[in-house]
């Protein structure tokens, strides 16, 4: 992956790569086996070498099938993907998306908290601003106190994280308008590959 963002005049860094288990963790590189029928998560936030702004994008894929459970988490948090979207817009408040993302999840019967000293669920904002930064503002998350303004640039990236199951997370960036937001992300979502 890293090689073709290099061939695409792209600078790549920290590039995530994470299956199984070690997709739980939102942080988590990976190392070692990918193994079938489990969720890889890929997260690649290339740094333009032209202009310095970056990009980012997340999708989860299984190579193989995926578990019923995986498959059931899979399509909710492209459905919170959209909740998210559908509140973006100028003037909206960073905080409030998150909220209505963490409670589409937990009426979906996703529950967040700590499990074993682990978190487990959604523990994560929904979004961050990306430009000359990969993290910036407005952030859209729990403590946030940002407002969006037209012509942000921001990622909307829910995820659900339990070890028993996987870790999937789907990330697109968005174009903040008067009146919504615009995908700026053209690449396809696939679950089984």
């Amino acid at each position: 992956m890293d090689t073709a963002i290099l061939q695409a005049g792209g600078l790549p860094a920290h590039t995530i790569v994470a299956g199984g288990r070690q997709g739980c963790d939102p942080h988590e590189e990976g190392h070692g086996l990918l193994r079938a029928h489990e969720p890889i998560i890929l997260d690649v936030f290339p740094r333009s070498q032209k202009t310095g702004y970056f990009g980012d994008i997340t999708r989860t894929v299984v190579r193989g099938r995926a578990s019923e459970a995986l498959r059931r988490i899979y399509y909710t948090i492209g459905r919170a993907q959209e909740v998210a979207s559908e509140h973006i817009r100028h003037g909206a408040r960073g905080r409030d998306i998150h909220d209505k993302v963490q409670q589409f999840l937990t009426k979906e019967g996703y529950k967040t908290g700590k499990v074993k000293g682990r978190m487990e669920g959604f523990f994560h904002g929904t979004g961050h601003g990306v430009g000359l930064q990969i993290h910036e503002a407005p952030r859209l998350g729990a403590s946030s106190t940002d407002v969006l303004r037209r012509g942000h640039v921001v990622t909307v990236e829910p995820g659900l994280y339990y070890p028993g199951i996987g870790g999937v997370r789907l990330e697109d960036m968005a174009l903040v308008t008067a009146n919504g937001a615009r995908n700026l992300t053209k690449f396809e979502k696939v679950l089984e590959v």
